[in-house]
């Protein structure tokens, strides 16, 4: 009996999954296949998708896009899902190994998890257990041991971490998913699917494409300066997410919902757009489930500042700012910088409000000053 044993959080699975399972069933040859989904894979964070979800889509994306022939002797293997805990790959070959002695299995991979093999639990065992074999893909470097057995061909450039910051902004994955795939995430909402259609629904078509920009910025510059990029592409995403309000309700808002908004009369009396940011992070936190303290500040912080700036939310400050869809003098050149020298691009987006707001001869709140005042005195 020769197994088969393609194993993976599958969070999503893509063409490229499908394609190397493929490959390795014309090479291997097996009696039998299991797909076998990680309920936490060891050396990867948290997974973004429930298992049940995962587990479908493997069954849509990689399980049905077997020839018939051989869908036939290929099943889920749910045992990691079931055990609700990380299971390691030698926990489940040993298994495996244990209910049939006889059989000669086949374990498949991509070339980066392959090459995280000296990392995996008991590796000698591991070697022992089963035949290895990898798929290569253009954009993974690093090298697998020498052991592992190449299958022939390529494989897409495509990796399931960046297919789900791609979905999370609302890009087209056409060419990474599958349909049944795409179609299963978006009726379920995964992978930031629901909080995008929801912002559709609330949001104006420009304010919602600002969003897609801003989220995008934030991404590339919390990447850039060391700042959590899934933190600051969901500020950015609900960073506007109060400007569903036209300003009269934004105040109504503010008053029903007690938001703890400095000069909060004042503001609502003079500038009740400058609501917005308050009214954003209780959004986030009451109907988008956001609980993370820093997302939460940068959401606060984006538009009066404070004098407690924190990365995340400079990162948010200056991508709301300067985002692709801004058309002011300077945005590009400030974009520019923002990559180079994060907090000089934060002093010239606060200098262009504050520039902005004086030459309409509007009322400058506290916060902004004061936010101004500290910077100067450094």
């Amino acid at each position: 009996m020769r197994t088969l044993v393609f194993g993976g959080s599958f969070d999503p699975p893509h063409r490229g999954h499908a394609a190397l399972l493929n490959a390795a069933v014309e090479r291997v040859r097996p009696d039998r296949i299991l797909i076998v989904p990680a309920y936490h894979a060891p050396l990867k964070g948290t997974p973004s998708a429930p298992a049940a979800d995962r587990a479908e889509l493997a069954r849509l994306g990689v399980l049905a896009r077997l020839p018939a022939r051989r869908r036939k002797a290929a099943r889920l293997d749910l045992s990691e899902l079931r055990a609700r805990r990380r299971v390691y790959t030698v926990e489940t070959l040993a298994r495996l190994k244990s209910l049939e002695p006889g059989a000669e299995l086949h374990f498949v991979c991509g070339q980066d998890a392959a090459a995280s093999f000296p990392r995996w639990k008991d590796p000698a065992r591991l070697r022992r257990l089963a035949v290895w074999w990898y798929g290569a893909r253009p954009g993974a470097a690093a090298k697998p041991p020498a052991f592992f057995k190449r299958l022939p061909g390529g494989f897409p450039d495509l990796a399931s971490t960046e297919l789900r910051a791609a979905l999370a902004l609302g890009q087209d994955c056409s060419d990474a998913l599958l349909p049944e795939v795409a179609a299963r995430i978006e009726a379920r909402g995964l992978y930031g699917t629901g909080l995008l259609k929801r912002l559709r629904e609330t949001l104006k078509p420009g304010r919602y494409a600002h969003t897609l920009n801003v989220a995008a910025l934030a991404e590339a510059l919390a990447r850039r300066h060391g700042a959590d990029p899934d933190k600051a592409r969901l500020a950015g995403l609900l960073h506007d997410a109060g400007r569903r309000f036209p300003p009269p309700l934004l105040a109504e808002y503010a008053r029903r919902r007690r938001l703890k908004v400095p000069e909060a009369a004042l503001t609502a009396a003079l500038e009740p757009m400058l609501l917005h940011a308050h009214a954003s992070e209780d959004l986030a936190r009451r109907e988008f489930g956001v609980t993370d303290a820093e997302v939460l500040s940068a959401i606060r912080k984006h538009t009066l500042g404070d004098r407690t700036m924190g990365l995340l939310d400079k990162v948010v400050y200056v991508a709301d700012a300067c985002s692709a869809d801004r058309s002011h003098p300077g945005a590009r050149r400030t974009r520019e910088l923002a990559f180079a020298d994060l907090d000089a691009a934060f002093e010239r987006c606060l200098a262009d409000k504050l520039s902005h707001a004086l030459e309409r001869r509007a009322w400058l709140h506290p916060l902004t000053i004061e936010l101004w005042n500290s910077l100067a005195a450094r």
